[in-house]
C-alpha cells in the first residue's frame, strides 16, 4: 500500500466523523423538538381537563342555584 493509500483512507475518516457529528446532532435535535411537543400536548391536555372541569363545576353550581330558589316544580310532575 502506498503512502498516497494511507493518506486518502484517513482523510475519509475524519469526512465520516464530521457525517456521523452531524446526523448525531440532527437526531438530537429531533429527539429534543420532539420531546417538546409532546410536553405541549400533556400541557394542552392538562389545561383541556381543567377547563371542562370547570365548566362543569359552572353547570352544577347553577343547578343548585336554580333547586335552592324553590324552582323544583318540575320534579312534583313525576
Amino acid at each position: 500500500m502506498s503512502d498516497a493509500d494511507i493518506d486518502d483512507d484517513f482523510d475519509d475518516e475524519f469526512a465520516d466523523d464530521d457525517d456521523a457529528k452531524m446526523v448525531e446532532e440532527a437526531e438530537t435535535s429531533v429527539r429534543t423538538r420532539l420531546s417538546s411537543l409532546e410536553k405541549r400536548r400533556l400541557i394542552d391536555n392538562l389545561l383541556e381537563e381543567k377547563r371542562l372541569a370547570r365548566e362543569l363545576k359552572d353547570e352544577l353550581d347553577d343547578i343548585d342555584d336554580f333547586d335552592e330558589d324553590g324552582d323544583d316544580d318540575w320534579d312534583d310532575d313525576i
